[in-house]
Parts: structure tokens; C-alpha cells; sequence
């Protein structure tokens, strides 16, 4: 793990904050680095394409279920949405996996046109925050990785500036937190572009948190979390 930051919430718990882009994501769970995965719905070359298979097995969910799922968030679900994938298999290091909606979802639209404008940082905040929420609510987690949730080759400093300061509130706000380390990892990352978050003082919030309501639709055992804040 490269660090970035220490985050130390107002309740007292520490967060490091940080980078690997030199190893898998297999290799992170396996060797006990993370055990909760946020990752784009992009399938394919990408993140969730390279590590699906290790998903599957892991998890103990049919690899065409999580396609279908990622496929179905990103292309047709119009709703501002993150599908939860809870392990099937006790014994497994991963807690989880969260498919969360991206710049190339067919929700982003509403917002701004991908890969013509920057990031629209409402929309990358609280998909942040609400799925750094899910992973310690409901999966338990304590060592969380993100992908990019940018498309291919369009990460952007103000992603990584609003994912860090969704942490930095939820941290601050959650009646127990228990964040030991949150990663960026996979590809289309560049540590130049992790700079502005060491810039952040984390003593203050930058921005104020806004609770939001959110509604959660059970599909089997896959979880489908919804939420607008307009």
C-alpha cells in the first residue's frame, strides 16, 4: 500500500488512506489487504471484467448473474443505483462485492455527458458515500477497495477529491466506524491524480453532508440500493 493520508474521524477512529495499482485485486483479497470491493459496472476491459471470474468463485455467484447485474445497471436502470453483492460463502476473505453506477451509466446522463465535461462531483460524492456505507452497514467491511468509477482513461483529480471526502464524513458521522484502510486500486488511475487529497484537511469537512433517503429492493440475494438527493 502507498499511503496518502491518515484520516482520523471526529469519533476517534484512524483511516489510511491510499494506493496499489501494482497488484490485483485477487491478489489484495488473498493476501488479506481488502475484503470489500467497489467497482464501475464497465464490464469488459476493466476493472470488473479482469476480476469477475475471482468474484464469482469467491463470492459463490454465478459469473453471468454478476454480467447480467452489471450490465443491467449501467445500460437500463435509468435510477441512480448501487447492486450489492453479499458473499454467499462464509469462509471466504471477501466480505463483498458493490457495483456501483459510473460515468459511462446510463444514469450519468442526466448529470453530464461522458468524457466531455468534468466529473459532476454531487453525483460522484454520494455514490462514494452511499456505497461506503453499504460496505460497512451491510457487509461488514473493514478494508475497502475502488476502482475508478470514471470511464476507461477518464479519471479525474475531483473524483478522487469527492470519494475522499465522502469517507472523511461517514467516518465522522457513522455511529461505529471501523474503516481500517480504503484503497484505490485497478487500472486508468494516476497517483498524480490521489494528490489533492492529501491537500484536504481532514479535521474539517470541506463540504457538508446531506442525508439522503434511499430505497433497497431485494432481487434474490443481490441487494439494489436507489437514491436522488435533488
Amino acid at each position: 500500500m502507498n499511503q496518502i493520508a491518515e484520516l482520523r474521524s471526529k469519533k476517534g477512529s484512524v483511516t489510511l488512506v491510499g494506493y496499489d495499482f501494482s497488484r490485483s485485486l485477487e491478489d489484495l483479497v488473498r493476501q488479506g489487504h481488502i475484503d470489500c470491493c467497489i467497482v464501475s459496472t464497465e464490464d469488459g476491459f476493466s476493472p470488473l471484467g479482469a476480476s469477475r471470474q475471482f468474484f464469482s468463485s469467491e463470492l459463490g455467484i454465478i459469473e453471468a448473474d454478476i454480467s447480467r447485474l452489471a450490465n443491467w445497471n449501467r445500460f437500463t436502470n435509468s435510477e441512480i443505483s448501487l447492486v450489492g453483492l453479499p458473499n454467499q460463502r462464509p469462509t471466504s476473505k471477501l466480505k463483498g462485492v458493490v457495483l456501483a453506477a459510473s460515468e459511462t451509466s446510463k444514469c450519468y446522463e442526466q448529470f453530464a455527458p461522458a468524457f466531455h465535461s468534468k466529473p459532476h462531483r454531487d453525483f460522484y460524492y454520494n455514490v462514494a458515500y452511499e456505497s461506503i456505507a453499504y460496505t460497512t452497514k451491510v457487509l461488514g467491511a473493514e478494508k475497502i477497495a475502488m476502482s475508478h468509477l470514471s470511464g476507461s482513461s477518464h479519471f479525474h483529480e475531483d473524483i478522487a477529491t469527492c470519494v475522499a471526502e465522502a469517507l472523511a464524513h461517514f467516518c465522522d458521522i457513522a455511529d461505529n466506524p471501523n474503516i481500517s484502510s480504503f484503497l484505490f486500486v485497478g487500472c486508468c488511475i494516476d497517483p498524480n491524480d490521489l494528490s489533492g487529497i492529501q491537500r484536504l484537511n481532514f479535521d474539517s469537512n470541506v463540504t457538508r453532508h446531506r442525508n439522503i433517503c434511499t430505497k433497497t429492493t431485494r432481487k434474490n440475494e443481490f441487494e439494489v440500493i436507489s437514491f436522488d438527493w435533488r
